[in-house]
């Protein structure tokens, strides 16, 4: 029979609808509470669709928008391996964001939300009608059903006796173990379920519930399919061991996912393994896995559990597909070499994910871990996380043998860092990835060890075998590497003429100039580059090396996103002049952070940065940072008539502190940041210089300009402006009636009460303010 697919955004299309033809459903009623007469309407539909096979109906309530979402992965990019993301909705991963707070001391909001709860959706007599249906979907997502929602839904189930595909997603609904135990008992029902997800997490039930769950999982015998979310509950200890053990008489499984974050686990069992968790299940828990297999990320998981886990992988012999993590945990030695044994079993995978970081491995865990991955030689995906351990040669030697068995990766991310390698370990990690010659995406970890040339050479010349390369993320710095490893490394570089997106950071070594012209050659072969972050901070390089990456960076015309960082050298205005003409080029910039602070560039080379700054006239962000030199007001002003050529700004960080800028160089900047008038973010800072009331009154006119600020972070301390100075911007700041967040340091400049006087009532008009932050002192 062909299908009738028919998507509905509300329920009189539905009802409009063929109903009789109708053989899937979607109906999307997001953050809807329907009322006594719709819940009739819609049962009044549903009984008249007798082909109906797939029912999904969304009615998740949801708080936080995608907007919200992405402003907080864009200010917080560490949380985006962190946070899982797969059908999660926006509150769900919310949620998980206040978790990551806690461990990384991230300042995030809760967000409470009274809502109406839903009542009974789906009548009894309804479902008894729909005998073809085979697929259903609920969502019911902060509904706040409660215990008597759940009776409803547990009488529902029990009349979809034909069903083989279910997906309850009741997250955040305040049910007990007496709720819990409704929506089991409707599951038991569903005797011919071979795919199961259930999403328990943010309710308030413990392990009796959890029983009530094992229970009904042990019903459900021909499940191939199953997806669990029991987070953020009170299971405990005995109640994940109920589970686990139901897991394990589920025979006909072949791809689990159980997740138990801020309880305690994320599992794939027999195809995929994963977890992003945060309780203390521990060893004791881990016993009861059988032939499951949990990973337990932050759990303050030991050996022993480690040991327990090895022995359910183990078992698992026809794997395809594995991702296993136990990261931010107490494993050492033994552990990481029971999982190492385990591994090696898995001759079949194409795909692994092991991900065993920040944990307290030494040499002998490492070598057994790379024995195991040495027999996974049929990988075309591998993602091995090893960092912040205490690995040294020795089990970086037998690593990089394992790595050199993958020769069929196209796919690797591979970060060993924050060890105590040198460079006989990486000399062999070298080698094996000069094996992985079919590599399209590669990131390459190794900073924060102790490898110098020797190491590194053999790295750069590994990377010269991956020329399918179209991303590459590689990062190296805080090693002990000079000109000879920078320049094998920029020989390697050379034959990665595919790549459109690169990120590459060698900072914090020992490189001069022969090291940077060998880089910056490299780079003028990247011709398809797109996205280029480039960082070789705290290095020794001159304006030789500086003009060498110059020329390079000048044929990096396709470049939309551009990060530079190439602070505390020994840049003069020649290195700086290069790397000024190089943006010129690079006329497609939408975004770009800029960062040459702590050089010694003059007047002449901050001229030319602002020539080629110039050029970038779509720019949308900037980030530009050149403190800490010596442009005086001739090279200021000629970097301020390049931000007046950049209209289209809608965020600007601007840092040209500590420069000896005058009133000309300062008038000149405000003069022509008054052409920014769409900037709604805005961070300014001209501190430490030797401005006064005239430069100040330019500036002020610019603040006046900027008429949609909501942000601004505005520092001119340690300068000489006086109270007219203050006055002047004050006048300025009291246009910017948008403002919700605003830190203004003017302290240190002479100001006296009628300054101050002028702030103040400047203030008065910014009456949306929720954030605060005024120094105004004098030393």
């Amino acid at each position: 029979m062909e299908q009738q697919n028919n998507s509905f955004n509300n329920l009189e299309n539905l009802m409009k609808s063929n109903l009789k033809a109708l053989t899937l459903i979607d109906l999307q009623l997001k953050n809807c509470t329907l009322s006594n007469e719709q819940v009739t309407q819609l049962n009044t539909s549903l009984v008249q669709c007798e082909q109906l096979e797939s029912l999904n109906i969304n009615l998740n309530k949801e708080f936080i928008t995608d907007d919200e979402i992405s402003k907080l992965f864009a200010q917080y990019s560490q949380l985006n391996d962190l946070v899982e993301t797969n059908n999660m909705n926006n509150d769900q991963i919310y949620d998980q964001i206040l978790y990551f707070r806690n461990t990384l001391g991230i300042s995030v909001g809760y967000r409470l939300v009274k809502i109406k709860d839903q009542g009974n959706i789906l009548l009894e007599e309804t479902m008894s009608n729909l005998t073809n249906l085979n697929s259903l979907q609920l969502n019911l997502d902060g509904n706040f059903i409660e215990d008597q929602g759940a009776v409803w839904i547990c009488t529902a189930l029990c009349r979809c006796k034909a069903l083989t595909n279910l997906n309850l997603q009741i997250w955040n609904n305040l049910m007990s173990d007496r709720g819990i135990s409704s929506i089991a008992e409707g599951i038991s029902s569903c005797a011919k379920l071979t795919t199961l997800t259930l999403n328990l997490g943010a309710s308030l039930f413990g392990k009796e519930g959890t029983f009530s769950i094992s229970t009904a999982l042990g019903s459900c015998n021909m499940l191939t399919h199953l997806d669990i979310n029991l987070s953020n509950n009170q299971i405990g200890e005995v109640g994940a061991s109920a589970i686990f053990i139901a897991i394990g008489s589920c025979k006909l499984l072949m791809k689990l996912k159980l997740e138990f974050w801020m309880i305690n686990i994320f599992i794939y069992i027999h195809m995929i393994f994963y977890n992003k968790s945060s309780n203390q299940v521990g060893d004791g828990g881990a016993y009861s896995f059988g032939t499951a297999l949990s990973f337990c990320k932050d759990n303050k998981m030991g050996d022993d559990g480690a040991k327990i886990i090895g022995q359910g992988l183990s078992y698992c012999t026809q794997l395809t597909n594995l991702d296993i993590g136990m990261d931010l945990n107490q494993i050492g030695n033994d552990g990481a070499s029971a999982i190492g044994r385990a591994i090696s079993n898995c001759k079949f995978l194409s795909n692994l994910q092991l991900q065993i970081y920040g944990n307290k491995i030494g040499d002998e865990g490492a070598q057994n871990i790379g024995l195991g991955l040495m027999n996974c030689t049929q990988l075309t995906k591998l993602k091995f996380t090893i960092n912040l351990n205490q690995i040294g040669d020795v089990g970086a030697f037998t690593i990089g043998t394992a790595l050199g068995n993958c020769k069929f990766l196209s796919d690797l991310y591979f970060d060993i860092s924050e060890n105590k390698i040198g460079d006989k370990g990486a000399h062999n990690i070298g080698l094996g990835l000069n094996n992985c010659t079919q590599l399209t995406n590669l990131k390459f970890g190794i900073s924060k060890n102790q490898i110098g040339d020797d190491g590194a050479s053999i790295i750069g010349t590994a990377l010269g075998n991956c020329k399918f390369l179209t991303n590459l993320n590689f990062w190296i710095h805080e090693n002990k590497i000079g000109d000879k490893g920078a320049q094998n490394i920029g020989l390697g570089l050379n034959n990665c003429t595919q790549l459109t997106n690169l990120k590459f950071d060698i900072s914090s070594n020992q490189i001069g100039d022969d090291g940077a012209s060998a880089i910056g050659t490299a780079l003028g072969k990247c011709k398809f580059l797109t996205k280029l972050s480039f960082e070789i901070w705290k290095n020794k390089i001159d304006d030789k090396g500086a003009q060498s990456i110059g020329l390079g960076l000048s044929n990096c015309t396709q470049l939309t996103n551009l990060e530079f960082v190439i602070l505390q050298n020994q840049i003069g205005d020649d290195g700086a002049s290069a790397i000024g003409t190089a943006l010129g080029n690079c006329k497609l910039l939408l975004d770009l952070y800029f960062d040459i602070s702590e050089n010694k560039i003059g007047g002449i080379g901050a001229q030319n940065i602002g020539l080629g700054l110039s050029n970038c006239t779509q720019l949308k962000k900037l980030m530009f940072k050149i403190g800490s030199n010596q442009i005086g007001d001739y090279g200021a002003s000629t970097i301020g008539r390049a931000l007046s050529n950049c209209k289209l700004l809608s965020d600007l960080y601007f840092d040209i502190s500590q420069n000896k800028i005058g009133d000309k160089g300062a008038y000149n900047i405000g003069l022509d940041l008054s052409n920014c008038t769409q900037l709604t973010y805005l961070d300014f800072r001209i501190m430490k210089n030797q401005i006064r009331c005239d430069g100040a009154f330019n500036i002020s006119t610019a603040l006046g300009n900027c008429k949609f600020l909501t942000h601004l972070n505005f520092q001119i301390f340690e300068n000489k402006i006086g109270d007219k100075g203050s006055q002047y911007i004050g006048i300025g700041l009291s246009n910017c009636t948008q403002l919700t967040n605003l830190e203004l340091k003017i302290f240190s400049n002479q100001i006296g009460d009628n300054g101050a006087s002028a702030i103040g009532t400047a203030l008065g008009n910014c009456k949306l303010l929720t954030s605060l932050n005024i120094q105004i002192w004098q030393l």
